[in-house]
């Protein structure tokens, strides 16, 4: 950019001195050699052996001037492109480690749909991508899907599904009344890395996801009367997902900031049946609002993410549905992602994009979590507590 400034410069120089070398010769050429775009080339044959006003030297140093600028901008040009083709190969690595995490959850994709999935095509990827989990209706309304395994089941109000039994007292502070439309015009979406220094995490927010901040998740939050969750650090959503949608699903980023918790052998059986005999849950996950039935995805911890699905009966109610969470624990606490009342159905896509997040997260230098107990504050709790929802 500097280059091409300083050779616009030089040529404007060269320009005037020519106008001026002309004008002396005569006013009429010189006149016409300021406002005609090529009449420079009149006055340069006609001026040619006048060693007083020829100008041969001026052209020659407009021309390589104009030289180096075109040089320099396809130079920059050529080098946006390359920082494009990095963007698009590191969305390209995210949709092929979502497409893992679905097969891994059981999800057939076929040859086919992986080749549409990842498609340079756009237009086409979105429509495959929408397949397994987010349709647009066309209306703007943005629906929800009938699910990775076809179950065809229909969109339905959702306000049950995000309460958690048990809410984390918040304190008081005057918040302002919105309707639910008013709060998402007024959200604000972030993309790519968010980092949050005072936690010690960050976030890289994959390509087709947008992430708002805690308070504009409040302001939601209010808007349909829910209890304030004083751990929200943001909600993530598709692009096809539509905020201004109530009813579409989104993925809760919470901090649970209890110290470092400890980790125990975990096994699945157990577990469900420590969570059934819980007839007092604690939940410090989000959840629904309903009788857990079992785990559609057993508690498994890798030394890096807890991850775990449950299937739930919402309360007065024979609905089912499923809470997917991924958590990764750090030196001070959890960062917890979750999304909660999904259909059955989108088992899949749900459990895939929760670890899909947790893996695109990482501590701060000093905050990773340590396999032996820091000095500090230590959580009342294991990590099996939070799948079981045990005090």
């Amino acid at each position: 950019m500097t280059l091409v400034l300083v050779a616009y410069l030089i040529s404007l120089v060269f320009g005037i001195l020519m106008v001026v070398r002309v004008w002396r010769a005569s006013t009429l050429d010189g006149v016409l050699t300021l406002l005609l775009p090529f009449y420079f080339i009149v006055a340069l044959i006609k001026y040619w052996n006048d060693p007083d006003h020829n100008i041969r030297f001026h052209v020659l140093g407009i021309f390589i001037c104009s030289v180096v600028a075109i040089w320099s901008a396809s130079s920059m040009t050529r080098h946006a492109g390359g920082m494009s083709g990095v963007g698009d190969k590191a969305d390209l690595q995210a949709r092929s480690q979502v497409i893992k995490i679905m097969r891994e959850q059981g999800l057939t994709i076929t040859p086919e749909q992986e080749q549409r999935l990842l498609s340079e095509d756009e237009a086409v990827s979105d429509a495959a991508w929408r397949e397994l989990g987010v349709r647009d209706e066309g209306d703007g309304s943005g629906a929800v899907a009938a699910g990775a395994h076809g179950s065809g089941e229909p969109s339905r109000a959702r306000d049950a599904e995000f309460d958690n039994p048990r809410p984390v007292a918040a304190q008081e502070r005057p918040v302002e009344t919105l309707s639910y439309a008013e709060a998402a015009r007024r959200a604000v979406f972030n993309r790519g890395r968010w980092t949050r220094d005072s936690t010690g995490f960050s976030i890289d927010v994959p390509a087709k996801f947008r992430l708002i901040s805690a308070a504009d998740a409040r302001r939601l939050d209010s808007a349909r009367a829910r209890p304030e969750d004083s751990r929200i650090m943001a909600w993530i959503l598709h692009e096809n997902t539509p905020l201004a949608d109530p009813d579409s699903w989104h993925v809760k980023v919470r901090w649970i900031s209890d110290g470092w918790v400890a980790t125990q052998a975990l096994e699945p059986v157990q577990l469900l049946q420590t969570a059934l005999d819980n007839k007092q849950p604690q939940p410090r996950v989000a959840a629904s609002s309903g009788d857990l039935l079992g785990y559609a995805v057993a508690p498994r911890f890798d030394g890096q993410v807890l991850e775990w699905a449950e299937e739930r009966v919402l309360v007065n109610s024979d609905h089912q549905v499923v809470d997917c969470h991924a958590l990764r624990p750090g030196r001070r606490g959890v960062l917890e992602f979750s999304i909660v009342g999904m259909a059955p159905g989108q088992l899949a896509l749900c459990q895939a994009t929760v670890r899909l997040l947790a893996d695109r997260t990482s501590f701060l230098e000093g905050k990773e979590y340590p396999a032996a107990p820091p000095d500090g504050l230590r959580a009342p709790y294991t990590l099996a507590a939070l799948a079981t929802h045990m005090p």
